[in-house]
């Protein structure tokens, strides 16, 4: 087994920095159980990845951690200080704590006219399909009455002839 093909290959660095398939993870388990030389190979690309990354990080500001804990301080640890004002809001949606919501009179207008406009509408849709219907109902009658005459005049003509 050539342990250095694992190593200029790059697998330990994908191992330790988890781009590693499954089987790939199974197979360098059991190697670095094997071949210690892999194991300090192993050490020493995490000491360096660890040394790469603290070389490049940058500290944050220190007022960050407190404003970023602070809507997490709900404690009343400094009570006699001064008065906190609470980070929530409450909405009063029913005032008088009745088990009803309350709106504006505006709104209730605005319903019962929108109300009664669809009442009115439905009835003058219905009233004006049963005219239609009584229009269609005139129209077929006149042409059955027109067909019947043209019969007894084409009857009339072939009894002349």
């Amino acid at each position: 087994m050539d342990i250095r093909n694992y190593i200029d290959n790059g697998m330990v660095e994908s191992y330790v920095l988890g781009l590693s398939s499954p089987d790939e993870n199974a197979e360098m388990r059991k190697l670095l159980r094997e071949y210690p030389e892999l194991e300090t190979e192993r050490d020493e690309v995490e000491r360096i990845i660890h040394k790469l990354l603290n070389e490049e990080a940058v500290q944050p500001p220190v007022a960050l951690r407190s404003r970023a804990l602070q809507p997490l301080d709900w404690a009343d640890t400094n009570a006699e200080k001064e008065e906190k004002k609470p980070n929530y809001t409450f909405i009063n949606i029913a005032p008088n704590q009745n088990q009803y919501i309350t709106v504006h009179r505006v709104w209730k207008w605005i319903f019962i006219a929108s109300f009664l406009l669809f009442k009115a509408f439905l009835f003058l849709a219905i009233f004006f399909y049963f005219k239609y219907r009584q229009v269609e109902d005139r129209q077929q009658e006149r042409e059955k009455i027109r067909l019947e005459q043209q019969q007894q005049s084409r009857a009339a003509q072939t009894v002349l002839i």
